[in-house]
């Protein structure tokens, strides 16, 4: 135990020395590829904060795009760092990525409070009646119920659409605004990057297979299969102990393995 502790801090005395030096060079030239090699080695610090955001926010939101934004925030503490004002670089980064996503969810929700207000409101409304004529109530019904008129419903309704819809074909690189055809196309290659269908399939897979679980459960899970933390490091993320991260995955595993058993390949095909 003692030779792995030695061992540990001499490796850990080794990362640091080099982590300076890596900070040294950036400092000094501002060279994009010394930023990205920082920014790879404080991406533990997004996915941490990711975690413990996702925890506090709608099921909607998902702990890739949290990861997303928080990753604008590291970049951007990165480069606005500065060693002489004493701060550590963790404590500095954690509110940019913090910031970062705050930002970015609000990004989300352009709409007023009124328009947000007959969202809920609608939405209420329309369980209710749902849940009563045992169909899905027409749009006049849903007025009658909230008070208000047909016109005002139905300005609500399109002001409530503006930024949620994007309609494909205004973004054909083929035509301009007048339908006329365009050779030049928007979309070019990038050979260094993922094929986003290989990321949509693995959001679909991830979904799927995680579909019923807690959001602890899920965390836990993508944690420690996505994003290599050890069981311990989750404990810290989710504030729990390593034994009971440990018996949460274990739990996990044994109820997918039933769920699935025999049914997992002819529902993905399906």
């Amino acid at each position: 135990m003692k030779a792995q502790s030695e061992k540990a801090k001499v490796s850990k005395e080794k990362d640091d020395k080099e982590l300076a030096k890596l900070w040294k060079r950036f400092l000094e030239t501002r060279e994009d590829e010394l930023r990205n090699q920082l920014v790879e080695r404080y991406a533990s610090l997004v996915h941490i904060q990711a975690a413990r955001l996702s925890r506090k926010l709608p099921a909607q939101i998902s702990y890739d795009e949290i990861c997303s934004a928080g990753y604008d925030g590291l970049i951007e503490a990165v480069e606005s760092y500065n060693p002489e004002r004493k701060a550590k670089f963790e404590t500095f980064c954690q509110q940019r990525i913090i910031g970062a996503v705050m930002d970015w969810l609000r990004s989300l929700d352009p709409q007023s409070r009124t328009v947000r207000n007959f969202e809920k409101r609608r939405m209420g409304v329309r369980e209710m009646l749902d849940s009563e004529l045992g169909r899905p109530p027409m749009h006049d019904e849903i007025a009658r119920h909230m008070g208000i008129s047909q016109d005002r419903y139905d300005q609500l309704s399109r002001i409530s659409q503006l930024g949620r819809e994007v309609h494909f074909s205004a973004m054909d690189p083929r035509s301009d605004s007048r339908g006329r055809s365009n050779d030049r196309a928007w979309d070019i290659g990038d050979p260094d990057q993922t094929d986003p269908s290989a990321r949509l399939a693995h959001a679909m897979l991830t979904e799927f297979i995680t579909r019923g679980l807690s959001r602890e459960e899920r965390l836990v899970l993508i944690l420690y299969y996505y994003e290599d933390l050890t069981m311990a490091e989750i404990g810290v993320v989710l504030d729990l102990s390593e034994s009971r991260v440990s018996q949460i995955h274990k739990d996990v595993i044994l109820r997918l393995r039933n769920r699935f058993k025999g049914k997992l390949e002819g529902e993905l095909v399906a």
